[in-house]
């Protein structure tokens, strides 16, 4: 078994997102997450979803809803490529 030690080692996932991470749209699945974990190498972020309204221009926090942010824009494609279609 060939382990990463800048995985195993590492402290990946930051608990708050910088402003330079970039957001994917698609929520993040328990199963989406273990991909995460076991597929990227980058440091990530989630957060509680939100959303604006258009007309008002709130912001509504949907506690039921994460969405993962990563520091690399290449990781963040390449997740959405994999998890944004059938699932």
């Amino acid at each position: 078994m060939n382990v990463n030690p800048l995985l195993w080692f590492g402290e990946r996932e930051v608990k708050f997102t910088p402003p330079h991470f970039t957001k994917c749209p698609t929520s993040l699945t328990e199963k989406s997450k273990h991909w995460v974990l076991t597929k990227t190498q980058s440091r990530y972020s989630i957060c509680a979803g939100q959303e604006e309204d258009e007309e008002d221009k709130l912001a509504f926090i949907f506690e039921d809803k994460q969405y993962i942010y990563f520091e690399d824009p290449v990781e963040a494609t390449i997740y959405e490529l994999r998890w944004s279609g059938g699932k």
